[in-house]
């Protein structure tokens, strides 16, 4: 189930996190340590109102904060809509990888009613590049900070998916 997140799911998240910054040591991606993001950062998510969960089994096992009108160093490459998001923190517990809770999360964001939503991810995370290249996202800019490719990334809302429009016209020929 997706929910908003509240102060409730800290120990869950940060169990989850722990368990994230473990598998992203062992496929040596150098995103989060013990610095970042904290248990601080992490409860100031949860208290925002904009923290998202999919809960299964009764525990959050997937979770994303978002900040509407937020910028970034990016800002300049990125459409120029006045309703957008910007997406931080989008984990997913290891052991339940795989089953398309990442999607339904952001998917729970997309229907916000936001024009756009716009992330960073590094080349060397392969699971969010192909994630957010499946959905929709485009790399609006790539640019390297501490010798690794950063990739900024925005879905347009208000565009029409064109493998939707290419089906819609293949049910239209067929009928």
């Amino acid at each position: 189930m997706v929910r908003f997140g509240t102060l409730k799911d800290l120990d869950d998240v940060m169990d989850m996190l722990d368990l994230c910054k473990r598998d992203m040591h062992e496929r040596k991606l150098n995103i989060w340590d013990a610095n970042y993001p904290t248990r601080e950062i992490i409860a100031s998510d949860l208290s925002s109102g904009n923290s998202v969960i999919y809960e299964a089994c009764g525990h959050a096992v997937a979770f994303l904060v978002y900040y509407p009108n937020k910028t970034d160093k990016y800002e300049k490459y990125y459409k120029n809509h006045k309703n957008f998001c910007l997406v931080q923190r989008v984990m997913v517990h290891p052991d339940f990888r795989r089953h398309g809770y990442a999607q339904k999360i952001l998917g729970f964001v997309e229907k916000i009613g936001f024009d756009s939503i716009r992330l960073l991810t590094r080349n060397t995370n392969t699971y969010s590049v192909n994630l957010y290249t499946k959905l929709g996202y485009d790399v609006v800019k790539q640019d390297i900070y501490n010798d690794v490719v950063m990739r900024a990334c925005e879905k347009d809302l208000r565009k029409p998916i064109k493998r939707k429009k290419e089906k819609l016209e293949e049910n239209i020929i067929k009928n």
